[in-house]
C-alpha cells in the first residue's frame, strides 16, 4: 500500500482520503488536486468498447451535437487570432468532430486519439481521412510537427501518465503558441458518479491546473469556470434512467432507450437556448460560488 505521494501539480505530500473501489485515493492540501492509483491501468480498448462512448457517435451523429461549452470558448478564441495558416492539434479528439468544425472555419486542423473505433469512424463519417490518426504525441513529434495551438478537452482527467503528454503538447507548440486545456473543476457543487475511477483518474481545481502547466514551462494566460446550473439537472435528471453497473465507464448504460435517446438529443440539441435562459441565474449563483461543471484554461508557450 501507498503511504506517501508527491502531488503532480505542486508536488506538496498527498494526504490518503480512503478507497474506491481497489483505488487508493489521494488529495492535495495545497492545491485540491486529487488522484486515484491503483496497480491496473485502465485500457485504451475500455474505452473502445464502452457502449457510452459508442453511443456518443450514434446518439449525436452531428458536430454541432457534439461541441460543448469549452469547445465554444476555444473556436472564439481560435477565430479571433485572426491567422489563415494557423495550425491546430486536438489531442484525446474521440471521432474528430471539434477538428471537423475548426476545418470548417477554415483552420489547418489534426486529431489524435487511441480510440481507432472513434477515429475511423470520425475519417469517415466527417471526411478526414487525412486529418485524423491514432498516432501518440511522440510520434507526432517525432515527424517533426510544431503547431500554433494544442488543444486537449476532458482528456487529461482519464490519464495514468498525463505527465508525459503535457511535456509533449509543450515541445509541439511553436513559441507563441497557445495550448488551450478543458477538465471537470475539483471544485464543482456538486460530483456526478461519472467524476469517480475508473472513469476519471485525476481531478483538477483551476489552481491545480494552473501550477501544473506552469511546471511544464506553460505561461497561464486566463482561467474560465463554468457555472451552468442547467448541466447540474441535466446530468441529475440523468442518472435516474441509467442503470447501476460497476463495469460501466460511466456508470451503467442508458435504459428504456426508445424513450431516452429522443429526450438525450432534445436536451443536448436545446442546450443553447438553455444556457442563455438560466444565464441570469448562473450569473448570481457563480457569484456565491457555485460551479458545475467544467473548467477551461488558456496558456502560452513563451517566445523567450
Amino acid at each position: 500500500m501507498m503511504k506517501k505521494l508527491s502531488c503532480d501539480c505542486c508536488q506538496a505530500t498527498m494526504q490518503i482520503v480512503g478507497d474506491h473501489k481497489g483505488f487508493q485515493h489521494f488529495r492535495c492540501p495545497e492545491c485540491n488536486y486529487e488522484r486515484f492509483k491503483s496497480h491496473e491501468a485502465v485500457q485504451s480498448s475500455d474505452y473502445e468498447e464502452d457502449m457510452d462512448y459508442l453511443d456518443d457517435i450514434s446518439v449525436y451523429p452531428s458536430v454541432d451535437d457534439r461541441i460543448l461549452w469549452h469547445h465554444k470558448h476555444a473556436l472564439q478564441l481560435l477565430r479571433d487570432c485572426n491567422d489563415n495558416a494557423l495550425r491546430v492539434l486536438d489531442v484525446g479528439c474521440f471521432d474528430g468532430f471539434f477538428v471537423r468544425k475548426l476545418k470548417d472555419h477554415g483552420i489547418e486542423a489534426y486529431g489524435i486519439d487511441f480510440n481507432r473505433k472513434a477515429i475511423a469512424d470520425g475519417a469517415e463519417r466527417f471526411s478526414l481521412e487525412d486529418r485524423l490518426s491514432t498516432k501518440t504525441t511522440q510520434e507526432i513529434l517525432a515527424e517533426g510537427g510544431r503547431f500554433d495551438a494544442v488543444t486537449m478537452f476532458e482528456v487529461i482527467e482519464h490519464l495514468e501518465d498525463f505527465q508525459q503528454v503535457l511535456k509533449d503538447c509543450k515541445s509541439l507548440l511553436k513559441p507563441g503558441g497557445l495550448f488551450i486545456i478543458s477538465a471537470p473543476n475539483n471544485d464543482m457543487s456538486w460530483r456526478p458518479p461519472l467524476d469517480y475511477p475508473p472513469h476519471h483518474l485525476s481531478r483538477f481545481s483551476p489552481k491545480s491546473l494552473d501550477k501544473l502547466v506552469q511546471k511544464h514551462g506553460l505561461r497561464p494566460l486566463a482561467t474560465i469556470e463554468q457555472a451552468s446550473l442547467y448541466d447540474l439537472i441535466r446530468h441529475f435528471v440523468g442518472l435516474r434512467f441509467r442503470n447501476n453497473d460497476a463495469d460501466s465507464l460511466r456508470g451503467g448504460e442508458f435504459k428504456n432507450r426508445k424513450l431516452v435517446d429522443p429526450l438525450r438529443k432534445f436536451a443536448t440539441r436545446s442546450k443553447w437556448i438553455a444556457y442563455q435562459l438560466v444565464s441570469p441565474i448562473d450569473k448570481i449563483l457563480h457569484l456565491f460560488g457555485f460551479r458545475y461543471i467544467g473548467q477551461i484554461m488558456i496558456a502560452e508557450n513563451p517566445k523567450s
